[in-house]
């Protein structure tokens, strides 16, 4: 390379400044232009981060970002409502996009965003940055090295309470921007049980009750998931479950539960029956760095494995991985290969999302996926 990748960013806030500090920290990037409506505001907010970019210009229009070019990345950290037709925008004039969640709020964005990456083969990543956290990499990897057997069942629970101390208040908690809670937030408990369990949904049933007053939607949502193995056919029949809620008095807690047919991953705990998990053995082979296996038992007095690394612990996104995100999306830039977390995978979760949310909207009732033809 001659240069190094050039990264504009619309978006100065929550979750903009974290990507910031990940593209300042990566060798191959360098951070040239900034999309804010209100040049002061974003400053003070990349002081208060401690993020210096001296050389970052400013812009109020995000039209620049698209005609600049020495930009190859956009990273769009916008509101909501406006992701899908920035991200089109963007694949339309060839740059790689870095794309916060949701994607798009309906299956008509999400079809436009499909079908403008698809025609423009620009590389993208979608934050779901929990993908980076060593447990959940490690419940994947459990999952995948065949530790836990075949999934029979699995469940994943968000829970945290989030209510006018979020920046993002003001449009996140309306269904223009926000539009529902798995779109704006549970989706990341939707993108883990898929990642995680290897599965995908063949149908889901839901219902939601709005508890928090100042949402215009509801806010605690429980999903049954009836879920499907990949490229194979025949076989047992799966199920999960989703709890997502941001009404819960209770710090934030990101709950993973893998039930297989020769042991289980319950949050911190390795499980069994018949087969005892050997402890060295599964130490050695772990792949995941900082991850430690101990023996314990249960209240009752039967052996288990506890878990000993870092877990999402916090709503606060100041402490979330962007910087696995965003290493993997520019490596993937240079060497002109996909990400593990494209739009086209995100567009699986988000359909997930809305089909979770029209059958809560119809007390319950089934909806069956895919929404969207490939």
């Amino acid at each position: 390379m001659t240069r190094k990748l050039g990264v504009g960013v619309v978006g100065i806030g929550w979750c903009g400044t974290e990507h910031l500090k990940a593209f300042v920290r990566n060798p191959h990037a360098e951070v040239v232009l900034l999309c804010s409506r209100d040049e002061a505001r974003a400053r003070e907010r990349l002081d208060r981060a401690g993020v210096r970019i001296p050389r970052a210009r400013f812009t109020r229009h995000y039209r620049d970002l698209l005609d600049s070019p020495d930009i190859d990345i956009v990273s769009i950290a916008s509101p909501n409502h406006l992701h899908a037709d920035q991200a089109v925008a963007a694949a339309r004039a060839g740059k790689h996009i870095l794309l916060e969640k949701p994607t798009g709020l309906d299956l008509r964005e999400l079809a436009r965003i499909r079908d403008a990456v698809r025609g423009s083969g620009v590389r993208t990543i979608v934050s779901f940055e929990l993908h980076y956290n060593p447990y959940l990499r490690l419940a994947r990897w459990l999952r995948e090295a065949g530790w836990l057997g075949e999934i029979r069942f699995a469940r994943v629970q968000y829970l945290s309470r989030v209510t006018d101390w979020y920046s993002g208040w003001s449009w996140a908690r309306t269904t223009r921007s926000g539009r529902s809670h798995l779109l704006a937030a549970g989706c990341h408990a939707v993108d883990a049980l898929r990642w995680c369990s290897g599965l995908e949904a063949a149908e889901v049933s839901a219902y939601g009750e709005t508890v928090t007053t100042g949402y215009q939607y509801p806010t605690t949502m429980v999903v049954n998931v009836r879920l499907n193995r990949p490229g194979r056919r025949g076989g047992k029949a799966a199920l999960g479950q989703i709890v997502s809620s941001t009404d819960f008095m209770m710090p934030y807690t990101f709950g993973v539960e893998l039930m297989g047919d020769r042991a289980t991953l319950r949050d911190n705990l390795l499980l069994w029956n018949e087969r005892s998990v050997a402890l060295e053995q599964l130490q050695t082979a772990c792949p995941i760095a900082h991850v430690q296996f101990h023996p314990d038992k249960t209240p009752t007095g039967a052996d288990v494995v506890r878990i000993a690394c870092e877990m999402p612990g916090t709503a606060d996104v100041g402490s979330h991985p962007f910087q696995g995100e965003i290493d993997e999306l520019v490596a993937c830039v240079l060497e002109d290969r996909e990400t593990h977390l494209s739009v086209f995978d995100a567009q699986k979760t988000m359909e997930l999302c809305i089909a979770a949310d029209r059958s809560a909207a119809r007390d319950g009732r089934p909806v069956r996926l895919p929404l969207l033809r490939s």
